[in-house]
Parts: structure tokens; sequence; C-alpha cells
């Protein structure tokens, strides 16, 4: 059987193991990506302010919902809903993170306070 390939197009064996690995690395941060709430294809167009509210969001929702009042989830899930949607998220100016961020720094400064109380005692 003849191989039709060119010589340009075969790879050599260690090629072929670095992009197995790199194919390897890439799902594997997409997934990680994924478990903390961002999506790969939304990097390169949203603002880091956004894309760090959306994680600080996502990281209160999920490990801190029990010290969140309503009103405070409740504008974490808005904030998260209008991050979903690509429309949305072209439209949403960077200073739209302010509150997320406000909310995630008071929740830090409670859970500060807690375990100090904790590691006093």
């Amino acid at each position: 059987m003849r191989n039709n390939k060119k010589a340009k197009d075969i790879l050599t064996h260690s090629q072929f193991e670095i992009n197995k690995r790199c194919d390897e690395d890439t799902i594997e941060s997409n997934d990680w990506l994924a478990a903390n709430g961002l999506k790969t294809d939304s990097f390169f167009s949203t603002d880091l302010k956004l894309i760090q509210a959306q994680k600080q969001a996502h990281t209160l929702l999920k490990h801190h919902i029990e010290i969140l009042s309503l009103e405070q989830e409740t504008t974490l899930r808005n904030f998260q809903h209008l991050m979903t949607h690509k429309n949305t998220r072209q439209k949403l100016q960077p200073k739209a993170a302010i509150p997320v961020l406000n909310i995630s720094s008071k929740i830090h400064r409670q859970l500060f306070k807690q375990h100090r109380k904790i590691t006093k005692a």
C-alpha cells in the first residue's frame, strides 16, 4: 500500500506525541474552566474585569451561598445570566463587574473574620 501523504504532512513520532499531549492539555484546561464557570470561547472577546467577576460569582454561588443575602444572590445570578449569552456579554461594560466584585470582597471579609474567630479560640 502506498502512502499518498506529502513529506511535510508526515509527523515524526515525537511530533505526534507533542500534538497528542497538546490536545490532551487543551481538553483538560477546557474542562477545568467549565468546572469554574468560564467559557473558553469568550476569553478573547470579553473584558478581563467581566471574566474575573464571572469567576467570583460562580465561586460564591457554588461554595458560599449560605452567607449571601437574597439580594446578593439575585445580583450574582443575574450577572451570570447576562454572561451566559454572547450578545448580552458583548454589550456589557467593564463597570458591570463592580457590584459582583464588591459582593465578593464583602463575603471574603466575612469569611476571614469567621476564620480569625475560629483560630483565636
